[in-house]
């Protein structure tokens, strides 16, 4: 929800960068609620003030879109001119992020792709080291979330991983059995 609430929030940023989780789930969200409007404005026949904050939040939505595309092509390196161009612009929106400072910036740390290698590489008791801080209870509960929300985020990333693996192992021995069939 924190991409999100990001998405929204600087819709008139056209400068800057934005990864593909806060680019999608903006988009997901504003998707979800544009046909829920549509859907609500159909079967009730909803008209007056429903339909003015609806058509209100529509072309809201428009402009986070076109700040939230600018800078999500700015984020995969390219210009964000790169948005008005029919299929360039999903094949950018679906890109990696550049893993180097562009001209746009730095790279949002959502797209590190080693940032949740090194957090968890780190051998540190998080509670000793925010404790010698003097850190609130709360800070600390918010700390402890967002370790084990990182912790569950690299074992789906190696399961990933393992997969992608033994899947090119498959593949793999299929080219070979496809060889030896071509060989005979």
């Amino acid at each position: 929800m924190e991409y999100v609430k990001n998405g929204f929030l600087n819709w008139y940023k056209f400068n800057g960068r934005s990864s593909r989780v806060e680019y999608w789930s903006t988009y997901l969200f504003t998707f979800t609620l544009f046909y829920l409007y549509l859907f609500s404005t159909l079967f009730t026949g909803s008209e007056g003030i429903i339909a003015i904050f609806g058509s209100l939040g529509v072309i809201y939505s428009l402009f986070v879109s076109i700040g939230l595309g600018v800078r999500r092509m700015h984020d995969a390196g390219v210009s964000g001119v790169f948005l008005i161009i029919p299929f360039v612009n999903i094949f950018y929106a679906v890109s990696k992020s550049e893993q180097k400072e562009n001209k746009w910036g730095p790279v949002p740390f959502e797209s590190k792709e080693d940032s949740i290698n090194q957090i968890l590489s780190q051998d540190v008791d998080i509670t000793k080291a925010v404790e010698s801080k003097d850190a609130t209870d709360d800070e600390l509960e918010e700390l402890k979330e967002r370790l084990v929300e990182l912790q569950e985020l690299k074992k789906a990333q190696d399961a990933a991983e393992l997969e992608k693996n033994s899947r090119k192992e498959e593949i793999l021995k299929q080219i070979e059995d496809l060889k030896k069939e071509l060989d005979e």
